[in-house]
């Protein structure tokens, strides 16, 4: 057996404020996975040139275990995966930010407006701006990686603008429900678990307005039904008031690659309830970015389909 360390150079993506003295590392064992991460305290430290790595203050993170000398010397991706490299040390880069947010609240009352998000791997974490890794096996250095992320963008194309223009000219803005299928698919890629809570709650708003604005213009009935509490009861009176289960007259329309994907987002849209009930009374599940997205998908084209005409 033979000692393997990972060690993790970060740029932030965010400048700090904080005036250090000398603090000791925060340690995290991960004892189903037999990694122990040790997270030192940022430093500003000025970007080398040339340097992929931009971004604000620094921050060094190292995983420590034991392993066979065929697993310290094996630097593939699917090793870094098998040992859960990457994975352990993204957990705690972001438990740790967690932590601190929570001691600002309970300390001084404050809560910052910063990202975190339980991201599983670094170089997704919203937190990060660039990131260099180095795989060190009993003292030698066997590799070395640098990953730099580019800065978001806002893209606006002509159309894009024209549709925007004429949508807030008639007075009609991006329904609330249509907002938080947006955001869905936003966490789903920082935050799975959110992004279903955002999913469900894009879904049920949209439950809601169409019963109480839509099908109430038939009959009042459906005005009080909007008031039920649950998805479940909301989308019985739904798809009564639509005349069908979801998806129906599409899918009967639909050939080929369409007709699967309007059946794969109604399997999606099943399931939906049972994924976001196990999250909020278990605590914690884990969720895909893939799952959480084709969810969020899945909600956006079942509203469409809500509001569209019969």
């Amino acid at each position: 057996m033979g000692k393997l360390e990972v060690i993790f150079t970060i740029r932030l993506a965010f400048p700090l404020l904080a005036m250090w003295r000398v603090v000791p590392p925060a340690v995290i064992q991960f004892a189903e996975t037999g990694n122990t991460v040790r997270l030192e305290a940022p430093e500003c430290i000025p970007a080398r040139e040339p340097s992929v790595l931009e971004g604000f203050e620094q921050m060094t993170l190292h995983v420590e275990r034991e392993c066979t000398d065929e697993q310290g010397r094996d630097t593939s991706e699917n090793n870094f995966e098998r040992l859960h490299i990457n994975h352990d040390a993204a957990r705690a880069f972001w438990q740790l930010f967690e932590a601190i947010r929570e001691a600002a609240l309970r300390l001084n009352n404050t809560v910052f407006m910063y990202p975190v998000v339980p991201s599983e791997n670094l170089r997704l974490n919203p937190l990060v701006r660039g990131c260099e890794s180095e795989w060190i096996y009993n003292g030698e250095s066997l590799e070395k990686t640098k990953t730099g992320k580019g800065i978001p963008t806002i893209q606006i194309e002509d159309d894009w603008w024209a549709a925007a223009v004429k949508r807030l000219g008639e007075e009609n803005p991006v329904p609330v429900y249509t907002r938080f299928a947006l955001d869905a698919i936003y966490f789903a890629e920082h935050d799975p678990p959110r992004g279903i809570i955002m999913a469900c709650a894009a879904w049920e708003n949209a439950l809601r307005y169409y019963l109480a604005n839509v099908a109430s213009r038939r009959d009042p009935a459906y005005l009080l039904a909007s008031k039920l509490v649950g998805i479940p009861r909301l989308y019985e009176f739904a798809t009564t008031a639509r005349g069908g289960l979801l998806f129906y007259d599409w899918i009967d329309k639909a050939t080929g690659f369409e007709r699967v994907a309007l059946e794969s987002f109604r399997q999606r849209m099943e399931k939906l309830g049972r994924v976001r009930n196990k999250l909020l009374h278990a605590g914690e599940m884990k969720v895909s970015e893939m799952a959480a997205t084709d969810h969020a998908l899945a909600v956006l084209s079942a509203i469409d389909w809500l509001f569209a005409i019969p």
